[in-house]
């Protein structure tokens, strides 16, 4: 029996490691300042000067606020998703789902006549964001490459 303790100590061991680790999900909670130079927009909003997401951020869940502006005046649109892959409502009239993919969350919304697919990415530094959005709808579809500087707090 003492003799198969340490085999048996190492055999779990061995097990252990082998396990897969499960992947961390990037936080990207922040406020996040529209690069209008490095973003490729396809179809902006006309008139839009600019733009600022508000991203919250525990674990799984993930919140934004999304702040196009036009001159003055700021138009809002948010929404909350979990990222556990699970199709559920979004803001009523949206089916949706957040998955975690390596080092990224992909971000799906439908219904009928509309499928908005962005994929949220770190890019250079962790002070840069990349919202890589295909969109398929009314008033056309694009492929736009939205891409944000983390605006620093004093």
């Amino acid at each position: 029996m003492k003799k198969l303790f340490p085999v048996l100590l190492t055999v779990i061991g061995l097990f252990i490691f082998q396990l897969p680790v499960p992947a961390q999900i990037p936080d990207f909670t922040g406020t996040w300042v529209l690069n209008m130079e490095q973003s490729k927009l396809e179809d902006a909003p006309k008139g839009m000067t600019g733009s600022m997401f508000v991203i919250k951020q525990e674990g799984e869940k993930f919140s934004i606020k999304i702040y196009h502006i036009y001159g003055e005046k700021k138009k809002k649109i948010g929404f909350r998703m979990k990222a556990d892959g699970k199709t559920r409502k979004v803001k009523l009239i949206f089916k949706g789902k957040l998955e975690q993919k390596e080092n990224s969350l992909l971000a799906t919304m439908w219904r009928k006549n509309f499928l908005n697919i962005v994929n949220y990415k770190f890019g250079a530094t962790q002070n840069e964001l990349i919202a890589d959005e295909v969109f398929t709808g009314r008033p056309r579809d694009h492929h736009s490459v939205w891409v944000f500087d983390r605006k620093v707090v004093n």
